[in-house]
């Protein structure tokens, strides 16, 4: 009987020592108009960020040799200047692509490939 009592009060010293250890406090803080708007409203770093993730930027970076996670850590650091720099850039990137990349070789096939369609209609 006297096992009883002191297992129940073991038991119950034991749970109350872990729901008392258990609790995560709460904590709150007053946050500034500052820094709620520094870190919701970086549009440049968002165009950046779109650009980054496309699949044809992903492989050209990892040709040269930049990993995904380096590059958004750098992109990370930019100041707000240098941030809307880039994405300026980006957005005054032709939609097509660069045609000063292009070989003569390439021109070449193209302009192959023209006539052929001439001859052909």
């Amino acid at each position: 009987m006297k096992f009883r009592v002191f297992f129940k009060t073991v038991s119950g010293a034991l749970l109350c020592l872990g729901f008392a250890t258990a609790m995560p406090c709460a904590q709150a803080e007053l946050i500034g108009t500052d820094q709620v708007a520094k870190e919701a409203s970086n549009p440049d770093k968002a165009v950046i960020d779109n650009f980054i993730s496309r699949t044809e930027v992903q492989k050209k970076m990892q040709a040269l040799g930049l990993d995904a996670i380096i590059s958004a850590q750098r992109i990370a650091l930019l100041s707000d200047p240098e941030a809307r720099t880039l994405a300026e850039q980006i957005n005054s990137l032709p939609a097509g692509g660069n045609f000063s990349s292009l070989t003569n070789s390439d021109f070449i096939v193209i302009l192959l490939g023209a006539i052929l369609l001439v001859l052909i209609l």
